[in-house]
Parts: structure tokens; C-alpha cells; sequence
């Protein structure tokens, strides 16, 4: 199913400092909220932002953290100890990595210190438990163990050494090359090397070298692009393999009281849902599907690859940023997607700060722009609904409106989840004036649309006779009619009688079945009940495969290279027809039953991503590429309307009333 997402910066937190410090990596903890910055001068600072959500207090009224502490242990006002072992040294902390099961926070300078920090006591202070300095080279990555009992840590000139979470050395290796980023593995069994010239190799957990992995994005790019816009062709910003968080180890105030992690997940509490039984304010920890990619490379000329493991012969993605020049990607704490922090080179200076978010099968899902300054890195919140941006002194805060999968018939609210302990998603009924729910575990769910008292259930089923399963169900999760079909579900439509699926070329119209009934109108929706049993309609149509470009105009026409470069983005239905809408802004009005195509009109409006129609088919209500609302009248099957008076911006849903025709609702931010 296409993916609405909306994301915008919701707040700014300052971070206090002393001179003209220049953060350069940031990191958060998902176990228990902590977020470290680290910069200039050894600057290093833990916090715990305060993300409380309450509406009668203005943001500039609240206090942007619960706890900071600035710890000097990279800094020349640190501890005796490391001012005796490293005397006169001023450096800029680099990395920063997060043990998730034993707490620990590792950071590393551009001088080689490693520091490996802890709480301690009731205030969960922090302080240093292990100091090391190699003082050969400088470190270029460093990783935890996903078990939390190992780091990795990759040094500039080849040497890597592994060491046990109580600081003992396990082992340590020349690889002979210089090294950028270091990763484990699903299990800890392997470790992924890259190397400065763009290379990713395998070794085993105790150093032996396994296999080089292929970089296909590498190996197919053309050399003029590789060098245009001086973006080196083989430089590794990332290298990340997504495993679920395992749950700290760690037994934090054991004194008794409320901790300040406790008060940071009481804070957060504006995304839990009605019988969202995954959701908690700690990290996800959902499996895995099977067949997707959790191994993401990111080179700085804006190219990724994504793998389903090390060997290139299983799935591959590879997904090209043109005109970026790539700062970091990272994974979303639940893997189904990563965000790409960036600079837009073809873009005006104070606007290239660019915020990519792209699925974990490659498909681009939502970009913004941030605000100028430097942009240093990003770090995703456990939630997964935000996510910090850090930029010069400051940390934005950008909230993730996912696109949940709900809708309304009857008086049930239909709506589904996934369960932690598998890989089923719960289908949920829950009738709203007797508070009844009915449950159904379920694989592969695509998409739910409703309308009157029904609404369809779409699955990706694989089977012979089609790819998706289509079906038809009461408001109490009664199944009453059901269809095949092999076109991709990205977007559905529906109204009285048909279910319209579009994928990015082509489309199906299904005339569905209900049980006969009354004409009758239901007083709680509106809707009138025509007992629509679809009878005349040949059994043939509703399997005819209706491609886009067979209704384009010789000026519309696309590239006869088998590549759809104008796709379908976005549709919605009335009674009587139906609205096509492709990323040049083109609408196509087809009739209803028969798919007639009775006129297009091109908007100014590019990519809509959200149609619908008011009750009457008398308006349309449109959210184009940039959340800009708009509304088109439509008198006549051959006239659309602008009302060029009306537009909202930061727009992200929008619903017609049921019965009144010059009634809308719309979600702007985080404001209905």
C-alpha cells in the first residue's frame, strides 16, 4: 500500500555551551531515552529530553530536559586521570555508541581516546568506567555487539580490536587497509568491514575473513557521475545491520521513587493506540519478515544498497539520490524504514539540509527540509514517531505521522496492528455503541477502505489464480464477497458498489456483491443500503486490467521503453465516477459502471498523494506532494474548478462529512 507518511520539525531544543562548540554526532539510547551529543573541544553531553506532550503548557513554557550533564572526559578540564595520561590534548569527539542491554555509553575523539561511560546512583549520574588510548591512529567506527557483551571498534589504519564488555581484549587484527565503518551481523557471528576505497568485507567473529561483499551500486555507477559535484566515488557515511533492540539488563533505582527515565516514558504518551498491544514506550522489538533487507550501506554520493545478508545473490536494492551528498543513514528502531540525513547540492545554500525517509525495500516514502546550519547527524527516538536532528547547537525534533491502517462502516471501527511475539497482524472490529471487538490474526494485510456499512480487506495472498486477495466484509468482520486479482495494491478507492485498486500503471475495477436487502437508509451514516448485488454486470469486467497510458494524449505519451515515468499516485470515487490522479498533477475522470474515460484536467498541483470526494461528487478535496491542501470544483463530468481562495498548508488527512456536502475535517500538524 502506498504510503501517506507525514513528517515535519515539531520542536527545537537548544543545547546550552559554553565558547563556540561545533557538535559532530549524536546518538539515542532506546532502552531508556538518554541522548548524547558529542563535539568540539571533547564536548560530550547525556540528556533526556523532555517530550511531554501537554497542550495547556506553550513549548517555550516547558523544560526542554528532564536531565543534562556535560561530561569532561574528552575535554582538558576533565578528570585527573585522563589530564595525566593525555596531557595537553583538545579533541573533537567523533563516535558515539549506545550498549543497549548493559547501559553503556562508548565515545571515541579524533586523538583515539575511548571512554566507556555508566550510571551511577539514584540521580543516574554518569561517569567513566574504562579509559583506553592506542595511540597509533585515530578510530574510525565502533560498534557494540547486538548481545551487548562485545565492541568492535575499526581503527584509520587497519587495525581492529575486539573487547568484552568488562574491558578485557579478545582479540585484535591488521586487516591491512584502511578502515571507515564496522557492523555485526543478526547473531554476532560476523563481522562487515568497509574500507576507504568503498570496499565491504566479511570476517567471522574471530577474525577470519569469510568473503568480500559485492557493492553493486558501486561497481554500476558511471565514473563522470561518480566524480561530478566532488563526491568521491567510494566513500562509506554508514553501514548498519538492523536487529530488533534486545531489553537492557540493567535494574535501574532500585532505591525506590520514580527515576528520571520513568518520568520520560510517562511523558510520552501521545501514540498509543486502542488495543495496540505493541506499542510501549521502550523500543520495538518485532521480528523480522522474512525477505526484508536489514543490511544497509550508505556512500556519500548519495547512493545505498540494501541486502538481505552478506551474500549479493539474494534480494538487492539499490536506491540513488541524485545531487546529495549523504551525512549518515540510520535505521528506524522497528527496521521497516531508514532516514537518510543529506545536503541538497542543486539547491540554494540555506535550504540543502535534507531529511530522506526511504523503506527497507527501497521505496522513497517522504523527504523535508530542515533548517540551515550544520547538520551533524541523526538519531531516531524507540517509539519510532520521532526522530533528532542535530544542527549547529540544536536538537529538531521531528515527529513521523504514519499512515495507520483504519477505517470506519456501520458504527465499528475497523483498525490493525501487529503482535510482538510473531509476524501476524490483528484485524480488529471494535463495534463503538456496544463495545464489542472481534479479532482476526491475519498475514500480509495491504489496505482497508470502507464505506457505508462494509469495507474491503485487501492481502497480498501469492496465490495462482492472483497476487491479492480482495474481500469484502460486514461491520462485525464477516466475510460476504471476495476477488483475485494480480494488480498491485498502492491504491484503493470505494463506494457504493465498486472497489477501485490502482497500482503505479494500471488499474481494476471490482463490482462487488452484498446480500439483498431494503433500500433503506441507515441513520448512523447516512448511507442509503441499495441491496447492490452487481448482477448485470459481465463476470469479465472484473477482471479487465485498465492501464493509465492507454488514456494519455499523444503530448501525454509516456517513453516506450516499458518504464511508466508519469505514475498513478493517488485515486478517489463517487457515486457515479471515479478520479485518477499521476504525479504531473493530471487528473482522469472515468464513469461508473462502465469505465469510461469522460475527461482530464492538468493541475498545478504535483504528486498528490490524497483524493476524496465530498458526498455528493459535487468537490474535491486534494493534498498535493508538499501537504498543501486545495480544493477543485467539479459541476460537470468535463469541468474541474480551482477554487483558488482556499489553501491550507501542512495538511496531512482530510475527511468529507457524510451528509453535508460543504463540510470537511482536516488533520494539520498535530492540530484536527
Amino acid at each position: 500500500m502506498q504510503n501517506h507518511m507525514y513528517v515535519f520539525p515539531a520542536r527545537k531544543f537548544q543545547i546550552q555551551t559554553p565558547g563556540s562548540t561545533t557538535f559532530t554526532c549524536i546518538s539515542w539510547m532506546l532502552n531508556r531515552g538518554y541522548v548524547a551529543v558529542g563535539g568540539s573541544d571533547g564536548a560530550l553531553r547525556v540528556m533526556l529530553l523532555n517530550l511531554d506532550q501537554d497542550k495547556s503548557n506553550p513549548p517555550s513554557s516547558l523544560n526542554p530536559w528532564l536531565s543534562s550533564q556535560q561530561l569532561e572526559g574528552h575535554s582538558s578540564s576533565g578528570m585527573n586521570i585522563v589530564r595525566k595520561m593525555f596531557e595537553n590534548y583538545l579533541h573533537s569527539v567523533r563516535v558515539l555508541s549506545w550498549n543497549e542491554v548493559y547501559q553503556k555509553l562508548a565515545s571515541t575523539d579524533d586523538a583515539g581516546v575511548i571512554i566507556v561511560w555508566m550510571t551511577h546512583g539514584p540521580d543516574e549520574s554518569w561517569f567513566e568506567e574504562m579509559v583506553n588510548n592506542r595511540q597509533k591512529s585515530t578510530v574510525s567506527s565502533l560498534k557494540w555487539s547486538n548481545d551487548g557483551m562485545k565492541i568492535a571498534i575499526a581503527y584509520e589504519d587497519g587495525q581492529v580490536i575486539i573487547g568484552s564488555v568488562d574491558g578485557n581484549r579478545l582479540w585484535n587484527k591488521d586487516i591491512g587497509g584502511s578502515l571507515t565503518k564496522i557492523a555485526w551481523n543478526t547473531d554476532d557471528t560476523l563481522l562487515l568491514l568497509g574500507f576507504a576505497d568503498g570496499e565491504v568485507h566479511a570476517y567471522s567473529q574471530y577474525g577470519e575473513f569469510v568473503s568480500k561483499v559485492k557493492m553493486l551500486c558501486v561497481e554500476n555507477m558511471e565514473l563522470e557521475t561518480a566524480l561530478s559535484k566532488d563526491l568521491k566515488k567510494d566513500v562509506i557515511v554508514s553501514m548498519e545491520w538492523y536487529v530488533p533492540p534486545h531489553s537492557s539488563k540493567i535494574v535501574t533505582n532500585v532505591g525506590g521513587g520514580q527515576s528520571l527515565t520513568q518520568q520520560y516514558r510517562n511523558a510520552d504518551t501521545s501514540y498509543n493506540l486502542i488495543g495496540d498491544e505493541s506499542y510501549n514506550n521502550t523500543a520495538s522489538r518485532l521480528k523480522v519478515p522474512e525477505g526484508r533487507p536489514p543490511f544497509l550501506v550508505a556512500y556519500q554520493n548519495g547512493n545505498i544498497q540494501l541486502m538481505c545478508n552478506e551474500n549479493i545473490s539474494k534480494g538487492v536494492s539499490i536506491v540513488r539520490l541524485p545531487s546529495t551528498l549523504i551525512i549518515m543513514a540510520q535505521w528506524s528502531p522497528d527496521g521497516s524504514m531508514f532516514a537518510v540525513a543529506g545536503l541538497q547540492l542543486d539547491l540554494p545554500e540555506t535550504e540543502r539540509n535534507v531529511l530522506h525517509f526511504i523503506s527497507a525495500y527501497g521505496e522513497r516514502l517522504q523527504s523535508i527540509r530542515l533548517a540551515p546550519g550544520h547538520f551533524a547527524g541523526i538519531a531516531w527516538e524507540s517509539s519510532g514517531h520521532r526522530l533528532g536532528a542535530l544542527i549547529d547547537t540544536n536538537i529538531y525534533l521531528v515527529v513521523i505521522k504514519f499512515p495507520y491502517r483504519w477505517t470506519y462502516c456501520g458504527q465499528t471501527l475497523v483498525f490493525a496492528y501487529k503482535t510482538l511475539d510473531s509476524l501476524q497482524e490483528v484485524l480488529v472490529f471494535y463495534e463503538t455503541k456496544m463495545e464489542v471487538k472481534t479479532k482476526r490474526y491475519v498475514q500480509n494485510l495491504c489496505s482497508l477502505k470502507s464505506y457505508g456499512d462494509y469495507c474491503v480487506t485487501i492481502f497480498r495472498t501469492e496465490e495462482l489464480r492472483g497476487a491479492y486477495t480482495m474481500q469484502l466484509c460486514d461491520s462485525i468482520g464477516t466475510p460476504v464477497d471476495s476477488h483475485t486479482t494480480n494488480v498491485p495494491c498502492s491504491v484503493v478507492a470505494m463506494n457504493a458498489s465498486v472497489v477501485i485498486v490502482a497500482s503505479t500503471e494500471s488499474f481494476i475495477v471490482w463490482h462487488y456483491s452484498v446480500p439483498r436487502q431494503e433500500n433503506t437508509v441507515t441513520v448512523s451514516t447516512g448511507f442509503q443500503k441499495t441491496g447492490n448485488t452487481n448482477r448485470n454486470i459481465p463476470p469479465d469486467q472484473n477482471d479487465k486490467v485498465h492501464y493509465i497510458d492507454e488514456h494519455r494524449t499523444e503530448k501525454q505519451q509516456q517513453p516506450t521503453n516499458g518504464v511508466t515515468t508519469d505514475p498513478i499516485c493517488a485515486i478517489a470515487a463517487s457515486a457515479n465516477f471515479f478520479l485518477i490522479a499521476c504525479e504531473s498533477g493530471i487528473l482522469y475522470r472515468f464513469s461508473l459502471p462502465n469505465v469510461q474515460l469522460q475527461s482530464t484536467f492538468k493541475s498545478n498541483i504535483p504528486a498528490p498523494k490524497l483524493m476524496t470526494i465530498n458526498c455528493d461528487g459535487s468537490r474535491l478535496a486534494l493534498i498535493g506532494k508538499y501537504n498543501v491542501l486545495r480544493l477543485i470544483d467539479l459541476p460537470k463530468e468535463n469541468i474541474f474548478t480551482p477554487i483558488l481562495t482556499f489553501e491550507r498548508r501542512e495538511v496531512w488527512s482530510v475527511e468529507w462529512d457524510d451528509a453535508k456536502n460543504d463540510l470537511l475535517a482536516l488533520m494539520e500538524k498535530q492540530r484536527l
